[in-house]
């Protein structure tokens, strides 16, 4: 009798201790079990282990009648049962973040964005992919401006555009796709197909990219069927990172190596995910007036003379997207300075920044648009400055702000559809501004309905939340942050000192949107 007691208090005190544990995942019941059966063990160890057995009164439990060292010495047997066996039950629900799970999480979104930085025959490109998932459609706009819409859905067919001879030419879609993959039109597909064939392996393992963890996957493909300005490829090496978060694609490396292992070309991958994209050939530049041959078309006896037109875009309720022209200042210094220490710090890029589409119509709503601060009496300016079009690195142009936490609001009077934000601090020298946030709001006091589009603040100095933006380094280019078309009359922007001081500065900002009809 006194045993069956005394077992059952041990269970009462085993539920009342794991309710008691502040974990976020709940055990399965065969977890749940193993740590009763190792939490009544040790009740039974320790009982044995303290000398003479103690019976409980009816008021007390087994583990009460311990002493306090002994407790705590259960408590603590018990807690580490609880959390590696939680971990490794988390552990064994997630697993290692699977090349599958990668596609699927990055599929899963409206659009796919990857700025292809390439470096071949000592010169640097710039191409633009756009993957549109729902639709099937990859676009490619090529460093001379070229244009390449692989339509692998419905249709199969490939137009191209090329600005030496102004027209568009419409063909069958190659069965070789991008890097010589086999029907595969996008860089997530690719790596699949090469690593599904026998004489590739994939290796997978933790790293570090532009100052995040990342898993990468890796497979080097010999004579992938491609070709660099007809230099025959003869090993393809690619490596993908995935956010093990998201599970989602953030970048990627292709090396393309000749026969005797020298590098072709090599390729950095820049992804991102915007909520939307081009919608037709002509987004990306191709002339309306351009001429077009479409070879998808059978002809029975002699074929006309002149190109059979295929109707231009029309609106049907579609935005029409257009590249970003911003006019940049003169560039202060040339290089990347090797003394800057910050946490975080995004890779510097190479060659111009890529274009920046936005719909037609977009302007520039902030200039000379009213500003106001948290400090509103600058060291150095005035307010005013920030939004008079003026970018140049000039003490007759720059507004510099107390030390510590502080925050410009630029007032555009009315709600906007905001696509861009550009601001520049100070670029006279290469500084790093830290606890950079950008927030937008209808309500002026940023108290209600916020919405942060940038955040690279990581130790949470403003205490708006910790970013996971990177920071950067200031250039003429200013800083180009993509607001995706959100809807707002307020801009607030918050710093808190840089680098090589505690101050904070504006030289310029700019909003690129259009106001609401």
């Amino acid at each position: 009798m006194i045993l069956a007691l005394r077992s059952a208090m041990k269970e009462r005190d085993f539920e009342k201790l794991v309710g008691g544990l502040r974990i976020d995942t709940e055990p399965n019941p065969a977890h749940k079990e193993r740590l009763r059966q190792q939490m009544l063990a040790t009740f039974e160890t320790v009982g044995r282990s303290v000398g003479p057995s103690v019976t409980p009164t009816p008021q007390q439990t087994a583990f009460a009648a311990f002493g306090p060292v002994t407790k705590a010495a259960v408590a603590a047997a018990v807690l580490v049962a609880a959390i590696v066996g939680v971990w490794g039950l988390v552990q064994r629900g997630r697993g290692p973040v699977s090349l599958t799970q990668v596609r699927q999480a990055t599929q899963r979104m409206a659009w796919l964005h990857a700025v292809v930085t390439e470096h071949r025959d000592g010169v640097v490109r710039t191409e633009q992919h756009w993957n549109d998932f729902g639709s099937r459609k990859a676009y490619i706009l090529g460093s001379d401006r070229s244009v390449i819409v692989s339509e692998f859905g419905p249709g199969r067919r490939e137009l191209l555009y090329s600005p030496s001879i102004r027209a568009v030419v419409i063909s069958e879609l190659p069965s070789k796709g991008l890097f010589g993959a086999d029907s595969a039109y996008t860089l997530l597909d690719a790596f699949a197909v090469f690593a599904a064939q026998d004489d590739v392996a994939v290796v997978q393992w933790a790293d570090r990219y532009d100052g995040r963890k990342v898993v990468m996957y890796g497979l080097d493909k010999s004579d992938p069927g491609t070709a660099v300005v007809g230099r025959r490829v003869g090993r393809l090496r690619m490596r993908l990172m995935a956010d093990p978060q998201t599970r989602r694609l953030v970048g990627a490396h292709v090396e393309k190596l000749s026969d005797a292992g020298l590098t072709l070309s090599r390729q950095e991958w820049t992804v991102s995910y915007p909520r939307s994209g081009p919608m037709s050939i002509y987004d990306l530049g191709a002339p309306e007036s351009a001429r077009v041959f479409d070879h998808t078309r059978q002809t029975i006896g002699t074929p006309p003379q002149e190109p059979r037109p295929i109707p231009t875009p029309d609106d049907l309720g579609r935005t029409r997207l257009m590249p970003l022209e911003i006019a940049l200042p003169r560039p202060m210094f040339v290089g990347t300075p090797m003394d800057i220490r910050a946490t975080n710090l995004e890779r510097p890029r190479t060659g111009p920044r890529p274009p920046f589409l936005v719909p037609a119509g977009t302007t520039n709503v902030a200039l000379g648009k009213p500003v106001s601060s948290s400090d509103p009496d600058p060291l150095v300016g005035t307010l005013e400055m920030i939004t008079d079009g003026d970018k140049n690195a000039n003490d007759s142009s720059v507004v510099e702000l107390g030390p510590g936490v502080q925050h410009v609001t630029v007032d555009l009077l009315e709600r906007h559809e905001i696509y861009a934000i550009a601001v520049w601090h100070y670029h006279l020298r290469p500084h790093v501004y830290r606890g950079v946030v950008v927030q937008v709001s209808n309500d002026p006091q940023f108290s209600s309905r916020v919405r942060t589009i940038f955040n690279n603040d990581v130790d949470n100095t403003t205490g708006l939340g910790r970013g996971t933006d990177l920071c950067y380094i200031e250039t003429n280019e200013g800083k180009l942050i993509d607001a995706q078309g959100v809807q707002a009359r307020y801009v607030r922007l918050y710093s808190n000192g840089h680098t090589a001081g505690d101050t904070n500065h504006y030289i310029e900002v700019e909003v690129y949107g259009r106001p609401i009809e």
